[in-house]
Order: structure tokens, then sequence, then C-alpha cells
């Protein structure tokens, strides 16, 4: 699952570096990415990962809560598809 979440990650990562400027594509990228995460991890199919799903994905707990930590952007213990495509469409750019 751990190699799954990073190969959706790097898609869309891989995406943004070919199509910068370009925020359609990037974005349909992004949602097919999360889209692709739930098919595997959202267990109780509520159409977004849960904080406990998300760290279900991962050995080890700190990493877990550190990637399940960045997604979710609001802090409110759920990944939703908003917050996937924003994230992802941050990759590569400078704060």
């Amino acid at each position: 699952m751990k190699t799954f979440i990073a190969l959706a990650a790097g898609l869309t990562m891989l995406a943004g570096a070919f199509q910068a400027g370009a925020a359609g594509p990037l974005e349909h990228n992004s949602r097919q990415a999360y889209q692709m995460i739930l098919s595997q991890a959202d267990t109780n199919k509520d159409g977004k990962l849960s904080a406990a799903e998300c760290r279900a994905m991962w050995k080890d707990k700190d990493i877990a809560e550190k990637n399940c930590g960045f997604w979710d952007v609001d802090k409110d213990g759920f990944i939703t598809e908003a917050e996937y495509v924003k994230q992802g469409s941050s990759f590569g750019k400078k704060k």
C-alpha cells in the first residue's frame, strides 16, 4: 500500500513538472491519483480518507503521522479530494 501511495503522489508531481502552468491537467491527474488511493484505502467507503485509514497504509508510525498530516490540510482528521489536490499542486513550488 505504501508503494501505491508513493506512486500516486509521484504521478501527481511528475504531471506537474511536465505541465507547469497548465492547472487543468495537473488538477485532473491529482484527482485521479486520489481516486486510486481511495479505491484501496477507503475501507468504510465514505469517499474520504480518515486519519486511521491513512495511517493504516504505513508500517512506520512516524512516517504515517508525517505523511498523513501533510495531506490533512485543515487538520480535521480526514483527507478530502480538495485537500489532496491542493497539496499535490504545491509540490515543486517555493513557499
